[in-house]
């Protein structure tokens, strides 16, 4: 497996989302090239730091999900911008 697979993985809201578009476009994770890998990490880490996307993760992110719920978004928001930028 890629390097960039097993870290994708490793983050539970890119693994979420790589697993369902998969199933949608009929592929294995491993399939998709790592550009694609990236421009889906930069899509949900979107979804915490853009208030206009209306999404939980981003509730979850400014603490209005609670102090656990944003401890862990807040996780995934430094492992997300980790990826993209050791991949990008």
């Amino acid at each position: 497996m890629r390097a960039i697979i097993k870290a994708a993985l490793a983050i539970d809201e890119l693994a979420f989302d790589l697993k369902n578009i998969s199933m949608d476009d009929k592929k294995e994770i491993d399939e998709y090239t790592d550009s694609e890998i990236v421009r889906e990490a930069q899509y949900v880490l979107s979804l915490f730091l853009d208030a206009s996307e209306g999404h939980t993760n981003f509730d979850d992110w400014s603490g209005e999900g609670g102090r656990d719920a944003q401890k862990l978004a807040r996780g995934e928001v430094r492992k997300l911008k980790a990826l993209i930028k050791k991949y990008h």
